[in-house]
């Protein structure tokens, strides 16, 4: 390396440090701005020319780092929900029961949709809408469908584990039993957010009644004894 660029190095680091600290500070006003505004003003009553004079940008900058109003949502869905997924596994006993485990695993999500419904329904209302023939999606829509594929590795992962411990049945795959087990959550939790105002414990009961239905499905009860079957449905009431 010659002597000038020896001596330009610091500098330019100095600078893209500079340019980098601009962005994050940039989207950190942006997403600050959209979710202020869809909570005092609501989702679809919101602009994106009103989010950026709120975050003291122009209108072109939302688009750097949004796509669109959709994407300016899911970016601040997305990085509640990367910290939420972390916990949630953590949280989970891998020894308690299968629907112990879904439980404790959803009741993080339902515990933050309800914390701000005005900015959860049009978020989980996009999980419905992803098969439609919409637009090309953004990186944040992107991110935010990506989140389902993760979701349900993790409930395969512990559906596969109790059918290995032989506590629920193994005739289907496991992948296609947590692929019910997500319908089942993303119908309840759309449906629950629709009333006038979402109650976690009401939510969670609600989820906890219907996962049992289906897991009535899969539990192996002939596989156990019958003081360990009767103690899996009483674990379902």
């Amino acid at each position: 390396m010659t002597k000038a660029k020896i001596a330009s190095t610091p500098d330019s680091q100095l600078e893209l440090g500079r340019r980098e600290s601009g962005k994050l500070e940039k989207r950190r006003r942006i997403k600050a701005a959209a979710r202020r505004m869809f909570i005092e003003k609501g989702y679809e009553a919101s602009t994106t020319r009103e989010i950026a004079t709120q975050a003291g940008v122009g209108i072109g900058t939302i688009f750097v780092y949004a796509k669109d109003k959709r994407d300016l949502l899911l970016m601040i869905v997305n990085d509640d929900l990367d910290e939420l997924s972390t916990q949630g596994v953590s949280g989970i006993d891998r020894e308690a029961p299968l629907l112990d485990q879904l439980v404790a695993f959803f009741q993080k999500r339902y515990q933050y949709w309800a914390s701000e419904p005005s900015i959860s329904r049009p978020a989980v209302q996009e999980t419905f809408d992803f098969l439609s023939a919409s637009s090309e999606k953004g990186e944040q829509a992107v991110r935010f469908y990506s989140r389902r594929s993760q979701t349900l590795k993790i409930l395969s992962e512990l559906v596969r584990a109790k059918q290995r411990s032989g506590e629920i049945s193994a005739d289907e795959p496991a992948d296609l039993i947590a692929s019910l087990l997500m319908t089942i959550y993303l119908t309840e939790v759309r449906r629950w957010l629709s009333t006038e105002s979402p109650n976690t414990r009401t939510g969670m009961a609600s989820l906890r009644k219907i996962l049992g239905l289906a897991m009535r499905g899969v539990y192996s009860d002939a596989k156990q004894s019958p003081r360990r079957a009767a103690r899996l449905r009483s674990s379902m009431n």
